[in-house]
């Protein structure tokens, strides 16, 4: 318990922005404080009470009977009975209890999953885009400055008011651009924020590994995916569920103790008085099942939960095979870019500078080769997130990535 306090006052110091918050620090820190996981640990205790109060007997029953008749005659009695299950009913009740909690933690733990995976994108995605408002911010500043040169030598006779109108245009569609960008910044940061379990904070700061592997990564073979288990589960729950219904069409006898006291007048006027003390049985007769509809209910059940199982495995195996697929072909792709493309524009702008500054070549083409680099900058940027992104994919469905706090 004191180790679990001290983590979350760790995790609350990294998300107040004294530490950037990392991807397995933000999993850790949502499955703490994450209002929605809060709601869903609820199932268990749920669970936990309807198991407590499965699996026994009901409480005894208390009968009371008062006659009377003429000449002052009269009975009573007063009689005490249990319900007793003929078969064991009681225990399946308990093991349907036990098991209705294990799938209630297993629910919670697929949820946890899931809201880890989300965690890991949310911070993945509000440090794509704050690396990209910087990119922004560098093509803002050259095409202000481009711009400044061109209203310089139209000043000066030498470009037409055109050219310069053009160069405005262009830094004003980089300015739209930029507040774009801004709104997606606040829209990341919320959504990380509803799921640590915070008001929305656009000041909250992430760190997140943007870089790209140099070789391929190997694909991941499926692990212990929690909504499989909980799959599995279900089918061996409905097992229970199946015998207890058998159980259940075989109703209970009563046994009970009485005592009876009679009265009555005699001819000669005597009163007579006797006192009896009696056992009581009872057991229903077997005349019709009054389990089949809901033996043949429960048999209908555990089909269904073996054909959703089946249906799950199948999407699971085939989400596995689809993430891996995309993962190498996002890395292709981005290291593609970063290792082709993006050199060659950086020596293309650099050839081009110094053209510029020995007069071969005009501002315009300087700055348009400058302008390059930064869509180019920016494109490398969006396949090495998508790379990350579908490397969080691929280890969300292999079942690896889930951090347990």
């Amino acid at each position: 318990m004191h180790h679990r306090f001290f983590l979350l006052l760790c995790l609350l110091a990294s998300a107040s922005g004294a530490e950037p918050l990392t991807p397995d620090a933000a999993a850790r820190f949502a499955l703490e404080t994450n209002p929605y996981l809060a709601a869903a640990r609820v199932v268990i205790a749920e669970a936990e009470a309807r198991a407590s109060g499965l699996g026994r007997l009901p409480n005894p029953e208390f009968a009371t009977e008062f006659a009377a008749g003429s000449r002052e005659r009269g009975r009573i009695e007063l009689g005490l009975s249990q319900r007793f299950p003929r078969t064991a009913r009681l225990r399946l009740e308990r093991v349907v209890g036990a098991d209705a909690i294990v799938l209630a933690r297993l629910e919670v733990a697929a949820r946890e999953a899931d809201i880890a995976a989300r965690a890991h994108i949310a911070v993945l995605d509000l440090a794509a885009v704050r690396a990209e408002l910087r990119l922004v911010q560098q093509q803002a500043a050259l095409a202000r400055e481009f711009a400044q040169t061109q209203s310089r030598q139209v000043e000066q006779g030498q470009l037409s008011a055109l050219d310069a109108a053009q160069a405005r245009f262009v830094v004003r569609e980089i300015e739209l651009s930029f507040a774009e960008l801004r709104a997606a910044e606040f829209n990341a940061a919320a959504t990380l924020a509803t799921l640590l379990g915070r008001e929305a904070d656009a000041t909250i700061t992430v760190d997140a590994d943007l870089s790209l592997p140099a070789d391929s990564p190997e694909p991941r073979l499926l692990g212990p995916r929690a909504e499989i288990v909980l799959a599995e589960q279900a089918i061996a729950s409905g097992e229970s569920d199946l015998s207890l219904a058998r159980r259940k069409g075989q109703e209970d006898y009563s046994m009970g103790v009485f005592v009876e006291g009679e009265q009555s007048r005699a001819d000669l006027g005597e009163r007579e008085r006797e006192l009896m003390v009696g056992l009581r049985f009872s057991m229903p007769l077997p005349v019709r099942s009054v389990a089949a509809p809901a033996v043949a209910e429960k048999q209908a059940a555990r089909r269904r939960l073996m054909l959703e199982r089946d249906a799950l495995a199948l999407a699971v195996r085939n989400e596995v095979a689809a993430t891996a697929s995309i993962l190498r072909s996002r890395h292709a792709s981005a290291f593609a870019l970063a290792d082709e493309l993006l050199p060659a524009a950086r020596e293309h702008l650099a050839a081009t500078t110094a053209a510029h500054a020995r007069g071969e070549m005009e501002s315009a083409q300087l700055f348009r080769a400058r302008e390059r680099l930064t869509e180019i900058e920016r494109a490398d940027l969006a396949a090495r997130r998508a790379y990350h992104l579908a490397s969080i994919r691929h280890l969300a469905a292999t079942g690896h990535l889930f951090v347990q706090p």
